[in-house]
């Protein structure tokens, strides 16, 4: 075993090109992140702001407002050309509204550290494959606390169908840090380039264990190669609530290539 692993680690840089795109590529907008990395010497910035509004059949109807509204930040520095680290702060707060009273939770909600690495470039059948992992800190405020570190796994694909439509997979594991049983969870995006500024999306993504199934989709407008804006809205439809979300992102890169 430790031989033929040692034949794949030789094999990797003869079968792996440059990840480095000339426009900024980000996982913004939608749920899929991709298998490429930044490349060496790249550092890149996420930011996404999203209103949720909830929706639950089991609630009292004295139930007036029921919504959040969250930001979400991701660092990621390139330490080479197929390997990167990243970090996460996410940050919201829920807003309830019953009868005449008003009642408010917030503050940091997660912070992740962690990684990424692509092993191939899609060539033909060959999709392009990355893995990622982070831990899920217990770095936040009172009312989000777990019990302990988490961590996820995401397995991405992707695949590039013509010079337009590109298809790209994530395989999902999370250790949420309040039970011991992981969650499996999927996203299928299907993301076409209208022109060399605007791009959009489809997605479907949900879980395994329930089986549920979600849509978001969304437009991207690339400002210039280093900065990006970007639109999206779908929903969640678990057993009992609907919840429906609006996100706005920007993004850029510090390219120190050049």
């Amino acid at each position: 075993m430790i031989k033929k692993i040692s034949i794949l680690l030789f094999l990797f840089p003869i079968i792996l090109s440059a990840q480095y795109g000339e426009s900024i590529r980000t996982a913004r907008p939608g749920q899929a992140i991709g298998a490429f990395t930044l490349g060496k010497n790249v550092f890149q910035m996420q930011n996404g702001y999203g209103f949720t509004y909830l929706r639950n059949n089991n609630l009292p109807t004295a139930i007036h407002m029921n919504k959040r509204f969250g930001q979400n930040t991701v660092l990621r520095l390139g330490l080479t050309e197929h390997f990167e680290i990243s970090g996460v702060v996410n940050w919201s707060t829920q807003t309830v509204k019953i009868d005449e009273a008003r009642s408010s939770i917030g503050g940091i909600s997660g912070t992740q550290i962690g990684a990424r690495y692509n092993f191939t470039t899609n060539d033909g059948l060959l999709p392009t494959l990355g893995l990622q992992y982070r831990a899920l800190l217990k770095l936040k405020s009172a009312a989000f606390q777990t019990n302990n570190i988490g961590s996820r796994f995401i397995l991405s694909t992707g695949n590039k169908l013509s010079d337009n439509w590109s298809f790209t997979t994530n395989w999902i594991l999370t250790f949420d840090g309040f039970q011991n049983d992981p969650d499996a969870a999927y996203v299928f995006n299907t993301s076409y380039s209208i022109s060399d500024k605007w791009s959009t999306f489809f997605e479907l993504f949900g879980s395994f264990n329930p089986m549920l199934v979600n849509f978001d989709t969304g437009l991207g407008y690339l400002v210039n190669k280093d900065f990006k804006l970007d639109l999206s809205a779908g929903y969640y439809d678990y057993d009992s609530s609907l919840d429906y979300f609006v996100d706005f992102g920007l993004s850029w890169r510090f390219d120190w290539r050049k």
